[in-house]
């Protein structure tokens, strides 16, 4: 089964401005060739459907932020989107719970961390944060756990935690850490850094720097960005106002010392990513089962990863055009003439450096 918007161009979509979950299809289709995923587990499958398919649907239903049974009979209405995937007819919701069921976590990880090797940066700005996401779609103003004792009710304050390392420049999740109930974010710093460092690694990048806010502030993790990262240490501090010779820790006094030195505020854009994630996807997870919500939540970074791909490698060929190519006429310039550029430049890239999903 071929997946039409990757092979060619259907020409009635050419005429019109395209909608955005079209883009979004072909641009994950793209995404998933490039990284070398098989379409197939087994040579004995049935091939109604396939892989990819899945993995498109299952995003897809998390950037509309509806459920399956509302979300198949929508694209049971979009024959743009069942043409583009080269599907006669939507599967049945139970095909994709199952789907979902079915994919592995690492293996979905794996996907949603390939997307770093679409970016041309080699010094790449790191930065941690966490945020958190309801583990159900009730109303937190009315939620209460209810006792036969009125005074001993109390509000639930469990949620789903996800810490994320990203890159700042391309803002773009490279690894995450999902958590249940309040926790510190200190607990899963030196786990999330040090996943995103193999990953960028492989990738053939080096880190810059590591932004973090007054959370991740302990000596340890100082020490693990200068020793073991060797890079900039911009996580902030507790107490800047406190002397130097009354601060403890090594390190922590010498981020103290070059305070003054850290100008722009990169951490910010952690805030953007959680921002973006949530408005666009929602940050409601409909899942009961904690697997299922870990690969949900999953699912959700995918589409959002795959929104700012694309993006981001169309603003870099239009700098790269407009400097070396002035003296061309505009229509050099135009998106179609981009998009193709695009695709050549996509595709010898990540065969020179690939990180092989199985």
């Amino acid at each position: 089964m071929v997946l039409r918007g990757v092979v060619g161009e259907n020409p009635t979509m050419n005429k019109r401005k395209e909608k955005k979950y079209i883009k979004l299809v072909k641009r994950l289709a793209s995404c998933l060739k490039r990284l070398s995923v098989r379409k197939y587990n087994s040579k004995y499958s049935k091939r109604v459907f396939n892989n990819w398919i899945h993995v498109i649907l299952l995003a897809l239903r998390q950037r509309m932020d509806k459920s399956y049974r509302e979300f198949c009979d929508i694209i049971d209405v979009c024959t743009e989107i069942l043409d583009l995937l080269g599907i006669s007819k939507v599967p049945h919701f139970t095909t994709l719970q199952k789907a979902a069921k079915r994919l592995r976590a690492n293996f979905l990880e794996k996907v949603m961390a390939g997307f770093i090797l679409f970016t041309m940066t080699i010094n790449v700005r790191t930065g941690i944060d966490a945020t958190g996401l309801q583990a159900t779609r009730a109303s937190a103003h009315y939620t209460t756990v209810l006792k036969k004792n009125k005074k001993s009710r109390r509000k639930i304050k469990k949620y789903i935690k996800l810490t994320t390392y990203v890159d700042l420049d391309k803002q773009i999740i490279v690894s995450q850490k999902i958590r249940r109930s309040p926790a510190h974010d200190n607990r899963d710093f030196k786990s999330v850094v040090f996943k995103g460092k193999k990953i960028l690694s492989k990738a053939k990048k080096k880190i810059k720097s590591v932004d973090a806010d007054k959370g991740y502030d302990a000596e340890e993790n100082h020490r693990l960005v200068v020793e073991d990262l060797q890079a900039e240490d911009r996580i902030k501090l507790k107490n800047k106002d406190k002397p130097i010779w009354k601060t403890k820790g090594q390190y922590r006094k010498k981020a103290k010392r070059r305070i003054k030195r850290l100008k722009r505020n990169h951490r910010s854009k952690n805030e953007t990513i959680f921002s973006v994630l949530k408005r666009v996807n929602g940050s409601t997870i409909r899942s009961i089962k904690v697997s299922m919500q870990n690969k949900e939540v999953l699912f959700k970074e995918i589409a959002y990863n795959t929104n700012r791909i694309i993006k981001s490698f169309l603003d870099f060929l239009k700098e790269v055009y407009c400097a070396v190519n002035q003296h061309l006429p505009a229509l050099l310039l135009s998106q179609q003439y981009l998009i193709l550029s695009l695709d050549q430049c996509l595709h010898s890239f990540v065969l020179s450096q690939c990180i092989l999903l199985y």
